[in-house]
């Protein structure tokens, strides 16, 4: 690594990591003042409140790192604009994308960083953050494990469609089961089982108060229904599943969202259309932080008078554009207007050619 490289990346990891510091603090001010009349009206304990904020940080830090980028590479740039530092490197010969270029790569680096993050540490952090702030704090439970979750419903093997009106993490146990059977090749419903409570025991669920049906193509009950005060079935859906599946679309990584996009096959085509362009998101946001870079970086080191607070103001109103379209092509997409791919991409690609065409001008 060059000198001036060390030089420039060392000049920008410091207002990286202060901005990240003073955007996570504010935020955990701000939301702490918000929540208070909860936190005194349920006497949360401090430990409690600290734990919440501990998983909670690492979905703040996808939120506040790409705007903190931005913020450190403006001040930075401006700074360096200030002291006719870009003037002198430009005059020993070092062209703008030189100068540039350690600061894309750490904006490269950052983004795969965020998709690991997303892939990895992130869903499981929010659904414990959300599990402590309902259980909790609002709710005073003494474990997570003593909670409840409510509307269950879980796409399993063999076309099973299983929906339990509350799931029991302590005690492992469903509550108000309804479990749909369609057909492998047409995806008609073929049988419907529905029961008081299941149990999982020694890896398999025992159900109690058993209501079975047979369906017909067109809907209808095909004889008597059969009832069994107690019925014992090997499915391979485990309990761990049920809270995987009880996490919001926004908790699952791009991996998890894809196994319940296919296991969704046959069911509704819009809601299909829209994970997929939840799915193809979620591998597109984490580039925002390279996208702000390559936009802000080369506005901002312009050298001519008067142009440098100019250029920070524009990368500003610039990436406040870049989130307007961004979400417009969602919605475009969740609507059937634009194929997934396209909706969560287009505003990548298209900013990504603005950049580079930003970079090549200041050259």
């Amino acid at each position: 690594m060059r000198v001036i490289d060390r030089y420039l990346i060392k000049g920008f990891l410091g207002p990286l990591i202060f901005c990240v510091l003073l955007f996570t603090t504010l935020f955990v001010v701000v939301d702490s003042f918000n929540n208070l009349d909860e936190y005194l009206k349920y006497n949360v304990p401090v430990n409690i409140i600290l734990t919440y904020y501990l998983y909670l940080s690492p979905t703040l830090l996808v939120q506040i790192v790409p705007v903190s980028a931005l913020v450190a590479i403006l001040f930075l740039l401006g700074n360096l604009n200030k002291h006719n530092e870009i003037i002198a490197f430009k005059a020993s010969g070092i062209s703008s994308f030189q100068l540039l270029s350690p600061y894309l790569f750490i904006g490269l680096l950052i983004s795969f960083s965020i998709f690991l993050l997303s892939e990895t540490v992130i869903p499981d952090a929010m659904v414990t953050s959300r599990a402590i702030f309902d259980g909790l704090i609002l709710k005073g439970k003494k474990s997570l494990n003593e909670r409840a979750i409510k509307n269950v419903t879980l796409y399993g093997e063999g076309n099973r469609m299983i929906y339990a009106r509350e799931y029991e993490i302590l005690s492992r146990s469903l509550h108000d089961v309804i479990i749909l059977e369609n057909d492998a090749n047409t995806q008609i419903l073929k049988s419907k089982l529905i029961a008081k409570k299941a149990q999982y025991d020694a890896g398999r669920w025992i159900f109690h108060d058993v209501m079975t049906y047979k369906v017909d193509r067109r809907g209808e009950i095909l004889g008597e229904p059969l009832y069994a005060e107690k019925l014992t079935l090997e499915l391979t859906e485990k309990p761990e599943d049920f809270i995987k599946e009880a996490s919001q679309v926004e908790f699952m990584s791009a991996r998890q969202l894809k196994v319940y996009i296919e296991n969704l096959k046959g069911t509704s085509k819009k809601l299909i259309r829209r994970l997929w362009v939840d799915f193809h998101y979620k591998i597109a946001f984490p580039f925002v932080s390279f996208i702000v870079m390559l936009i802000g970086a080369p506005l901002a080191m312009r050298t001519e008078r008067g142009s440098a607070m100019l250029g920070i103001g524009t990368s500003l109103i610039v990436v406040i554009l870049y989130y307007g379209i961004d979400s417009v092509c969602l919605a475009l997409g969740k609507g059937g207007y634009l194929p997934p791919f396209v909706a969560a991409w287009f505003s990548n690609i298209c900013f990504s050619i603005v950049g580079i065409y930003l970079i090549r001008k200041t050259a």
